[in-house]
């Protein structure tokens, strides 16, 4: 499988909780990061690390931190676990503003080469993988798990309760951090 329909798979599972990973004939499953060991100290990747002017992102110390950061979404993680609680619900208009518009472009494109009938959007894609995770029942349970934090991009490890994980990849938009197309399906 090539690597950007595993993010597309990581991202519309996810949105399913992110889909491309799946083939036509196999309905979409929960996706996100990798499993990596993780601390139990919330502030272990919170702290601002120093930048001699680059903006190139550091190492952070894995966390997971399933309450913490979860409404503040000026994290990368707090915009993720923002993204994924739109995602399910769905509130199309607030899950698709996590999402760039080149990561949209090319979910839906994966999406429609996969046979998922009536996508055409963010919106009809947001809402199909929302009623797929609601039909099956699926937990929005997700540990989250900072690689990298900088001021121009961050990657966290997404474990979904049903073991799918994938990388993913932010950047930060107008106060808040939005997913971008470098996100990919691990596992």
């Amino acid at each position: 499988m090539n690597p950007r329909t595993r993010l597309t798979g990581l991202l519309a599972a996810g949105t399913l909780a992110l889909t491309g990973a799946c083939s036509a004939a196999d309905p979409p499953a929960p996706v996100a990061g990798s499993p990596a060991a993780a601390t139990d100290s919330p502030d272990a990747a919170a702290e601002p690390t120093e930048s001699a002017g680059t903006a190139e992102p550091t190492e952070t110390a894995p966390r997971t931190d399933p309450a913490g950061a979860e409404g503040d979404v000026s994290t990368p993680e707090g915009s993720f676990r923002a993204w994924l609680a739109a995602s399910r619900e769905p509130d199309v208009d607030t899950a698709c503003g996590y999402l760039t518009p080149a990561l949209v472009d090319r979910m839906v494109a994966e999406m429609i080469a996969d046979g998922w009938p009536g996508i055409t959007d963010c919106a009809s894609m947001t809402t199909a993988t929302a009623e797929l995770y609601a039909a099956f029942d699926q937990s929005a349970e997700v540990r989250v798990e900072v690689r990298e934090e900088g001021p121009d991009l961050a990657e966290l490890s997404i474990v979904y309760a049903t073991g799918t994980c994938g990388s993913v990849v932010m950047e930060p938009e107008g106060g808040r951090w939005v997913i971008n197309e470098q996100s990919e399906e691990e596992c």
